[in-house]
């Protein structure tokens, strides 16, 4: 039942309960963090140390299959840059200071700074890995992005 349903929940409500987790995540760990109000450029104002930080919350439901591949390869896709109405803009580097990527599938939550973020990037489930044809590699996982690095 829970695949279905989250199929059925519209875009607006799969941001919000991604912001919601991102606040609960923050607070879980000893921060204050707070829902910001409609209409800004972010979702979660996050104080630490009596530095107030802006976080945009991204929220993607379950993985993607990622074209071009010769062997099938799931991934989750955020496109984090892009803002507005059909992603005509993108956020300027005073507007956001931290990203927050949040994988609702599995409630995982990852946190990037401003400038270390690309216009799309891809993660990959907990359990994935990379084959190539030498060896084996690990990719970056959304769990590898912490708070505290994004500090």
């Amino acid at each position: 039942m829970g695949r279905f349903f989250m199929n059925k929940i519209d875009e607006l409500q799969i941001g919000k309960a991604g912001e919601h987790l991102v606040c609960a995540d923050l607070i879980l760990k000893g921060h204050i963090a707070f829902l910001s109000e409609q209409g800004l450029r972010y979702d979660v104002v996050l104080s630490v140390n009596n530095r107030l930080y802006k976080i945009q919350v991204k929220t993607t439901r379950k993985p993607q299959p990622i074209p071009q591949r010769k062997k099938r390869t799931e991934k989750y896709l955020f496109y984090l840059r892009r803002c507005g109405v059909g992603g005509r803009r993108s956020y300027s580097e005073t507007e956001v200071d931290i990203f927050a990527i949040v994988a609702l599938d599995t409630k995982i939550i990852g946190y990037i700074k401003n400038s270390e973020v690309k216009q799309t990037m891809f993660f990959l489930p907990e359990n994935g890995i990379v084959l190539t044809a030498k060896k084996t590699l690990s990719a970056k996982k959304i769990s590898e992005y912490t708070i505290e690095s994004a500090l």
